[in-house]
């Protein structure tokens, strides 16, 4: 596609809605009815983008957004359970350029308790694929050594590692050339040890993909980005290829049922935010509808959802007892509490990715 008809299209259609509506169309055709003799089970994975210095705030300020998670949310999340009677987790995708120890060792604390787990963030721009490789070793050993986070593969004794990128721009997929720099990023991220990228859906961002609704196999390659608008779906009886990333979209998809004046459907993208007009009853039914499944196995749904916890209000809107995020939660636990038909699990991104790896080598249907 051209500079200027990209442009165009932007103008236009400043949802994106070219890059994505096919793909949400073949994702539909594709989807696989559920066995109703069994329960559905929903697999509820929050990913925040974790960013204490969101708008550079003096040092006090990032300790105070640190803290309340730290401090708050083992009450609200103590409140709750899933199925099996777990609270539920959230993974912190720590931004790299924004590290610091103590913050660190703080949400550490929390994940020896079992509520957290962190993962890998990088906000970049102008970079190149050495520099990058040698960023993610060096903060992924940071994070192993320095905090006993992360995980080593056991086969290979590698930290591995989720990933989300800032702003976006995963493959140099901006198509101002801005946030990134490094066309072949899914290759570099497979050598340093990622085993999944979580970062999209993005819309309305022009970085959105064209895969949806789907877990996928996708692959780059030196001077060609945006490698994740392509792949292989991950199916029962399959298996990673060399060079390939998994991809690990949240569901995306339109709410008929609520429009711009009246008129544009709404876009579900998977954001937990306080600006959402969408209800929260509408927006969970969006989410079970349009959540990810393994073909060969539609009875497991992957809802991975996206969050900015430290930006703005939304510490308020996550942590107070009574407020959103707590009524969402009740929402979840009231609707899907039959187990004759559902069982839902709170799962970390690590969990997540290892349920969806069971599936595919066919322990799970």
């Amino acid at each position: 596609m051209t500079s200027h008809l990209e442009a165009l299209l932007r103008r236009v259609d400043p949802r994106g809605v070219h890059l994505w509506g096919p793909g949400l169309l073949r994702a539909e055709r594709a989807r696989e009815r559920p066995d109703p003799a069994r329960p559905v089970h929903l697999y509820v994975c929050v990913t925040d983008h974790f960013e204490p210095r969101w708008r550079r705030p003096p040092l006090d300020e990032e300790r105070r957004r640190v803290g309340r998670w730290v401090d708050e949310y083992p009450r609200l999340a103590r409140r709750h359970a899933d199925s099996f009677g777990r609270w539920p987790v959230r993974t912190l995708f720590f931004p790299v350029e924004e590290y610091r120890v103590e913050h660190l060792d703080a949400l550490a604390s929390r994940a020896r308790d079992g509520l957290f787990d962190v993962e890998v963030h990088l906000h970049h721009d102008d970079d190149n694929a050495d520099n990058l490789r040698r960023t993610l070793t060096d903060f992924a050993r940071t994070l192993h050594e320095g905090h006993g986070l992360l995980r080593r593969d056991p086969a290979t004794g590698a930290i591995t590692w989720a990933f989300i990128h800032g702003n976006w721009a995963l493959d140099n997929s901006h198509p101002d050339g801005l946030y990134c720099g490094v066309d072949d990023e899914l290759s570099v991220l497979v050598e340093a040890g990622c085993y999944a990228d979580m970062t999209l859906p993005s819309v309305p961002s022009p970085c959105q993909g064209r895969v949806v609704n789907t877990v996928y196999y996708a692959r780059s390659s030196a001077g060609r980005g945006r490698g994740y608008d392509r792949g292989r779906p991950v199916r029962v009886g399959g298996a990673r290829e060399p060079g390939e990333l998994m991809m690990v979209p949240g569901p995306l998809g339109l709410h008929l049922g609520s429009r711009v004046k009246g008129v544009v459907p709404r876009i579900e993208a998977g954001m937990l935010e306080p600006e959402s007009p969408v209800p929260l009853e509408q927006r969970v039914a969006a989410w079970v509808r349009y959540a990810p499944a393994i073909p060969g196995a539609p009875n497991h749904r992957f809802i991975k959802l996206h969050a900015h916890g430290c930006n703005g209000d939304a510490p308020d809107w996550f942590l107070n007892e009574g407020g959103p995020f707590d009524r969402l939660l009740s929402l979840l636990e009231a609707r899907y509490a039959d187990t004759r038909r559902y069982l839902l699990h709170y799962v970390t991104a690590r969990e997540l990715h290892e349920t969806i790896q069971r599936i595919e080598r066919g322990e799970l249907a």
